[in-house]
């Protein structure tokens, strides 16, 4: 079998990188296994469009704005699970229940939000907020993290609105965004993944093994290095924090 990728995980570049490295797998085995080249071919098309829609959106003026008032989202979110986190550990009457009540709806709705794509993180955390207004307003309340989730909202808030100008520019070019190829490309590549594990279960072979093998081993690597990447920018950063916040002599 094939292991499982949750390509929310790949920011952009990373996908195209990923996409381009399982291509270039199956491609090097086309001869042998000519009933997935229809596969192959549609994900390298959809490949194709994702790369040129990076690129067109790599020159929007809008995109480093973006991808600022992403990283505000996700300090706010971290911010609010650890307070959360750290309420439910104390054994001050009633903090750890409204703690442990406000860390499920997080866990329900996506525990790691702030290494979703955009349009998945926003979805996200609007629930998030969503959920916590309208159910747990008292357990915010009793651990006083109002400003904390007030502090999320109105990042979301700003980040939604600067990804409509994003949008609004991008439309402009009438040329497909990344909004519209990424899930394109996401789908072709899971299809070809998911053919090629089905062939080795109707008639395996020796090629199939050997494809799958060089895949999964693609994928786990793959993954590896996005959370070496995550760990090293979170360290980066408190080690940063811990900068500004020494005393100066």
């Amino acid at each position: 079998m094939i292991t499982n990728v949750n390509y929310s995980l790949f920011p952009g570049e990373e996908l195209l990188t990923f996409a381009s490295r399982i291509i270039a797998t199956v491609e090097a085995k086309k001869l042998q296994l000519p009933s997935v080249v229809p596969y192959l071919n549609n994900t390298t098309v959809k490949c194709a469009a994702f790369q040129s829609a990076l690129e067109r959106e790599s020159k929007n003026p809008i995109t480093k704005l973006q991808a600022a008032k992403s990283g505000v989202c996700n300090d706010a979110f971290v911010a609010l699970r650890k307070y959360c986190e750290s309420a439910s550990a104390r054994r001050k009457e009633g903090w750890s229940d409204a703690g442990n009540a406000l860390l499920s709806v997080i866990r329900k709705h996506g525990w790691s939000a702030q290494h979703l794509g955009y349009k998945a993180k926003s979805g996200v955390l609007s629930n998030i907020i969503s959920e916590i207004r309208t159910k747990y307003s008292s357990e915010v309340a009793f651990i006083n993290s109002g400003e904390l989730l007030d502090e999320l909202e109105t990042g979301l808030v700003d980040f939604e609105s600067t990804a409509k100008q994003f949008v609004e520019v991008a439309a402009t070019t009438n040329e497909p965004t990344v909004m519209e190829t990424r899930p394109e490309l996401i789908v072709a590549t899971r299809a070809m993944l998911q053919f090629i594990g089905l062939q080795q279960i109707a008639t395996p072979s020796d090629e199939l093994t050997t494809l799958i093998k060089a895949l999964n081993e693609l994928i786990v690597t793959s993954l590896s290095t996005l959370k070496a990447t995550d760990t090293r920018a979170a360290n980066n950063k408190k080690i940063d924090a811990g900068k500004t916040d020494a005393p100066v002599e």
